[in-house]
C-alpha cells in the first residue's frame, strides 16, 4: 500500500532539484525526493541508525522496487 502526496515547490527549488536529479542520475525528481526522504528517515542521524528503530515499518515493503531500494539494509544470511 502506498499514499500519494502533492508537493508544491518554488521554481528555484524545483530547478535546483531537477539539476541535482540529472547530475546524480536519478530517473525523475520524484525518485530523487523519495530517496532523499528515505535517507533522512532511515539512515544514520547523529551516530544512530534510525532504521533500527523503524524495523517494523521497513518490513512492510511488498514490491520489487522497494526491495531493491532497501537492499543495503538487509542482512546477508
Amino acid at each position: 500500500m502506498s499514499t500519494q502526496i502533492n508537493l508544491k515547490l518554488s521554481n528555484k527549488m524545483y530547478n535546483s532539484a531537477k539539476k541535482t536529479t540529472e547530475r546524480l542520475g536519478y530517473d525523475s525528481v520524484q525518485d530523487f525526493i523519495r530517496e532523499t526522504l528515505r535517507r533522512k528517515l532511515f539512515e544514520e542521524v547523529d551516530g544512530f541508525n534510525t532504521y533500527l528503530a523503524s524495523e517494523k515499518s521497513l518490513s512492510a515493503w511488498n514490491n520489487k522496487e522497494e526491495d531493491k531500494a532497501w537492499h543495503h539494509l538487509q542482512k546477508e544470511t
